[in-house]
């Protein structure tokens, strides 16, 4: 997704980044792609994204892996993924606070992290995915401004 369509996008649905959520998404197609070749995602791998915002490295993830947990705090763009990506059965989303999943589900065994995180929770998530009982076997990240 360039940032002409995520402009549009926005405009069209008539989204507004939320400062308090820390939301800055990432569009530079380059980036994206570094994230997933970093991640070294294959087709059996079960991906967690934290913050898909308006999912362009929710859409190459989906197209790598097997399965895709995405995860979004915020309900407006919960329902825009929604329905963006309602054809998409091996990608699950979920409208939550990731922070608050993360420290109740301690069981990542077998899964990667591969995200832009929100600059104001990527250090507590970080920390509470690599001291799970069972972590990700992969933390792949770049932080927000």
């Amino acid at each position: 997704m360039k940032l002409s369509e995520m402009k549009s996008a926005l405009a069209e649905h008539d989204l507004k980044l939320t400062k308090s959520l820390g939301q800055n998404f990432l569009h530079d197609q380059n980036q994206l792609r570094r994230i997933v070749s970093a991640a070294e995602i294959g087709p059996a791998d079960k991906i967690l994204e934290i913050g898909p915002g308006l999912g362009p490295l929710t859409e190459l993830l989906a197209a790598e892996a097997g399965e895709v947990l995405a995860i979004e705090k915020d309900r407006r763009l919960f329902d825009y993924l929604s329905n963006k990506f309602s054809a998409v059965s091996h990608l699950k989303l979920l409208h939550a606070d990731a922070l608050e999943y993360v420290k109740i589900n301690r069981h990542w065994r077998g899964w990667k992290l591969a995200a832009n995180l929100p600059y104001s929770v990527a250090s507590p998530l970080l920390v509470e995915l690599a001291w799970a009982e069972e972590p990700p076997e992969r933390l792949t990240a770049t932080l927000q401004l």
